[in-house]
């Protein structure tokens, strides 16, 4: 029985034995980057606003309660920022670079198709492209 429970433990992937909310670091091609979970509805409605600045290959990693075509805004932000969309499949669905908003309206920027997680870096950070697959 044991024997039968580690070759099972040794063919799962290292990428699915941590739970996206326990990620601590998110793989795009040959980028790593260390990260904050925004896991909650408040934590993700926080995001990086108000933050003074992002360290150098770090982000925030954003865990969505279902593949869906979210929404995402720069209000309250200080400084711009790559987003990277990544499908559930944990492919990178595109990504856009966006400049803090100005004044009271801040639009809102959706996904090219659902989306069931976010990573925000720092502006021209993103080497990657559409297609990469993602992992933790």
């Amino acid at each position: 029985m044991l024997a039968l429970l580690f070759a099972l433990v040794s063919q799962t992937h290292a990428s699915e034995l941590c739970a996206p909310e326990h990620a601590l670091r998110i793989h795009i091609g040959a980028q790593t980057f260390n990260v904050s979970v925004a896991a909650s509805p408040q934590e993700r409605e926080r995001g990086l606003s108000g933050a003074p600045a992002l360290a150098a290959e770090s982000g925030m990693w954003f865990l969505l309660p279902m593949p869906d075509w979210h929404g995402f805004w720069m209000h309250g932000m200080n400084f711009p920022i790559d987003l990277v969309w990544v499908s559930p499949a944990r492919q990178v669905l595109g990504a856009i670079t966006l400049q803090p908003c100005e004044g009271e309206y801040c639009r809102i920027h959706k996904p090219p198709s659902p989306v069931a997680y976010v990573l925000e870096i720092n502006a021209g950070a993103f080497a990657g492209k559409t297609g990469d697959n993602v992992t933790w």
